[in-house]
C-alpha cells in the first residue's frame, strides 16, 4: 500500500512557512553582508599574505616536481600561471583597501612591497620554465621563489599578516 505522501503527491508549504524562511534567509544574506563588508583592512591583508603563500608553495611545489622529471613543461607552467593570478588577486585586493590610518597605509605598503617581490620571483620562476637556453635557470626561479616565501612567511609572523 502506497504511503499517504505517495497518494497525494508532495506536500505543499503553507504561506506562513514560506515568508518565514524568506525572513530567515534575508537575516542570513544580511549578517553576511555585514560581516564582509565590516572587515579590517588586517584582515583582508592577513587572508592576501596567506593566499600569496600558498601560491607560493604551489609554485615550488610545481618547479620540484618539474626539476625532479615528475612533472611535463605544460603542467608546470600552468601552475606557475596559475599562482601568479592567485598573487595578483590578493595584490588588488591589497591595492583596493581604504587606509584610514597611517598604521593602515603603513601595513598596505609593507605588503604591497612583498607581494611585488612574491610576483617578480614567480614571473622569474615562469621565465626559467619557458626559457630553452636556460636564462634564467630553473634554481634561479626556485631560489627567488624561496626569499619570496621567507619574506612572506615574516610577514605573517609580523602581527599575524596585519
Amino acid at each position: 500500500m502506497l504511503s499517504r505522501a505517495a497518494r497525494i503527491g508532495p506536500a505543499r508549504e503553507l504561506p506562513g512557512i514560506k515568508r518565514r524562511r524568506r525572513q530567515v534567509l534575508a537575516a542570513g544574506f544580511a549578517a553576511f553582508a555585514l560581516l564582509t563588508g565590516c572587515s579590517g583592512t588586517g584582515s583582508t591583508i592577513s587572508t592576501a599574505v596567506e593566499d600569496s603563500a600558498s601560491a607560493i608553495a604551489t609554485a615550488r611545489l610545481a618547479l620540484s616536481l618539474d626539476s625532479a622529471g615528475k612533472l611535463t613543461k605544460a603542467a608546470t607552467s600552468t601552475a606557475l600561471d596559475d599562482a601568479l593570478k592567485e598573487l595578483e588577486t590578493s595584490r588588488d585586493s591589497v591595492l583596493k583597501l581604504p587606509t584610514a590610518s597611517e598604521e593602515d597605509r603603513e601595513s598596505v605598503h609593507e605588503a604591497l612591497i612583498v607581494l611585488d617581490l612574491c610576483a617578480a620571483a614567480m614571473t622569474t620562476a615562469r621565465n626559467a620554465v619557458a626559457s630553452g637556453d636556460g636564462a634564467p635557470s630553473i634554481s634561479d626561479g626556485g631560489q627567488q621563489l624561496s626569499e619570496a616565501a621567507d619574506r612572506l612567511s615574516r610577514l605573517i609572523a609580523k602581527d599575524g599578516g596585519k
